[in-house]
């Protein structure tokens, strides 16, 4: 991540497809062009305004299983070639998701790896 750059979490290059459900309308297929823990940049052209929510799904298939991720997003970026999206709610092995897909993605595994930490302060969350 350069310097000057101000956001707050990583953002990597991610190559994948998602199907966006925006306003009524379900977009297949569409391009993920970045990803952070905290939103994702999706390339296309949308009826679209800030503000929006919508619904994200990814696919994810292996050779043993097929996974459904899904994410409740609010869009906070229009731009003529695709949607900046803020995620709002997802389900935990969505959020896993992210995490490993960011840290296999970026070339600073150590400062992602402590963003995560950032959401889990020592001594607090989980007790046992």
């Amino acid at each position: 991540m350069k310097q000057d750059d101000k956001r707050s979490y990583a953002r990597v290059p991610f190559d994948r497809k998602a199907r966006l459900v925006l306003n009524g309308r379900t977009y297949e297929d569409q391009p993920i062009r970045d990803l952070s823990l905290i939103g994702m940049f999706i390339a296309g052209t949308f009826d679209a305004s800030v503000q929006d929510i919508c619904t994200v799904e990814l696919q994810e298939t292996g050779p043993n299983s097929s996974l459904t991720l899904k994410f409740t997003a609010r869009i906070v970026r229009v731009e003529q070639d695709g949607l900046g999206l803020e995620f709002q709610d997802m389900q935990q092995d969505s959020y896993m998701f992210l995490q490993t897909m960011i840290l296999y993605a970026t070339p600073d595994p150590l400062r992602v790896a402590e963003e995560f930490l950032e959401d889990f302060p020592p001594n607090q969350g989980v007790s046992y």
